[in-house]
């Protein structure tokens, strides 16, 4: 039987504050358009976050059938001139079709910490059959350890 530590276990910073170290940022867009290409940008990421979860929560925005309104989900930095360069599918890979129904969605990935802002990008990958306006809320959860 084997025994797997991770590389940095025994040395990381575990800062605590007196009310712990959980960070959450909610924010929300209510677009007015479903067409791909087009970006939703409802929440900033703060620096020194360790992001463990991120949930969308969205309105119906196709009330059409087929082709489904889809996305993916990423993030981008606050200026093009900083660091982590974009990766627009870093949180779920294009052709996602939750922003066709109302509801809650679980974004599945390995956290990632960054040491700048970055924008959580909503991207359309395919255009709503049947654009309906309504709000599209990401709750981002982690782990504030600060920026090096």
């Amino acid at each position: 039987m084997a025994t797997f530590n991770a590389p940095d276990l025994f040395s990381k910073s575990r800062h605590m504050g007196g009310y712990g170290n959980a960070v959450v940022v909610i924010g929300t867009v209510a677009p007015t358009g479903g067409v791909s290409g087009d970006i939703y940008f409802p929440v900033i990421i703060p620096a020194g976050l360790n992001v463990t979860d991120i949930d969308i929560v969205n309105d119906d925005l196709d009330s059409g059938g087929a082709p489904a309104i889809a996305c993916k989900v990423g993030y981008a930095p606050l200026s093009a001139a900083d660091n982590p360069p974009a990766i627009d599918d870093y949180f779920a890979a294009a052709g996602k079709t939750f922003l066709s129904t109302a509801g809650r969605t679980s974004l599945a990935f390995q956290p990632i910490k960054f040491e700048k802002p970055v924008f959580l990008t909503i991207t359309l990958t395919a255009t709503a059959a049947t654009f309906t306006s309504g709000k599209v809320t990401a709750i981002v959860k982690g782990d504030g350890v600060g920026v090096r």
